[in-house]
């Protein structure tokens, strides 16, 4: 059962809801200028929308819609849902746009056949997998923006993990969100500060507990460096997506940014 906490300050007309672990990592939530019906109201809507998503996205869950996928694509086409079709020719469009360093199979993005008149998917080898890790969390942030504009909330701060944060309008006492970039191998090191409104800061790198999961595609190896990636942009899946691109490669990192309108792209590095 998932377990989802939340709380109202009144004097402050905050609403704070927080979950320690979906889609693979924490998620937090505040919502600024807000009643508590309607905090409540919009908490719930979020925390169904996150399960719904971790249903379709999340490969460690054996009843996901991609573990299923992942478990049969190669036996024969999988009829996959209109939703999961969308996501995967999302996909297909960043693994272009990237010259594909973004590939969510990370091998072979033409190794998943696309059968249009069905709506179906398969694979070409038995060896391959879909990972959503360097998409989902921006996928749900857009989804849960999506929410809030529904219910006209129009200050909010969603926080994934520390890698995926969206900021709109702004802090009660501010005029956007402030988030600090913190070195993991030295969290009392603050490497820089950034102000959010009606934007998302996403980060891709190594840290102590995470490390060498980043892999470039084309020749299999494994990100060690340590350093990080942060961009600022207005759409949370560019973000995850060129981030992650960009931390991948080894080169052409200038004609992958050219694809995106990010509004800004710091690289940072983890000296000790």
């Amino acid at each position: 059962m998932l377990e989802a906490t939340s709380r109202y300050i009144a004097e402050e007309k905050v609403f704070h809801g927080f979950i320690p672990r979906i889609m693979g990592t924490r998620f937090d939530i505040l919502l600024a200028g807000v009643s508590s019906a309607l905090g409540e109201s919009c908490w719930a809507l979020t925390v169904t929308e996150l399960q719904r998503l971790d249903k379709i996205l999340n490969r460690f869950d054996a009843t996901s819609e991609v573990s299923r996928l992942n478990g049969n694509a190669f036996k024969k086409p999988f009829a996959v849902s209109r939703e999961f079709w969308d996501i995967l020719n999302d996909c297909k469009k960043y693994h272009q746009m990237t010259s594909g360093i973004f590939d969510v199979t990370l091998k072979d993005f033409s190794l998943v056949k696309f059968h249009e008149e069905t709506k179906s998917v398969s694979f070409s080898i038995s060896d391959l997998s879909l990972d959503f890790g360097g998409y989902a969390k921006g996928y749900a942030l857009e989804k849960i923006k999506g929410i809030l504009k529904k219910q006209n909330i129009g200050h909010a701060f969603i926080n994934f993990g520390n890698s995926s944060i969206m900021g709109i309008g702004k802090h009660p006492y501010g005029n956007g969100w402030k988030v600090n970039i913190n070195n993991p191998f030295h969290p009392e090191k603050v490497l820089g500060e950034f102000t959010l409104k009606n934007a998302v800061l996403t980060t891709s790198g190594n840290t102590p507990d995470y490390t060498e999961h980043i892999i470039h595609p084309f020749s299999g190896k494994r990100n060690n460096e340590k350093k990080c990636i942060c961009v600022i942009t207005n759409n949370a899946c560019d973000g995850e997506v060129l981030s992650t691109s960009l931390i991948a490669s080894h080169q052409d990192k200038q004609k992958i940014i050219t694809k995106f309108e990010p509004a800004k792209i710091i690289e940072y590095k983890f000296v000790n």
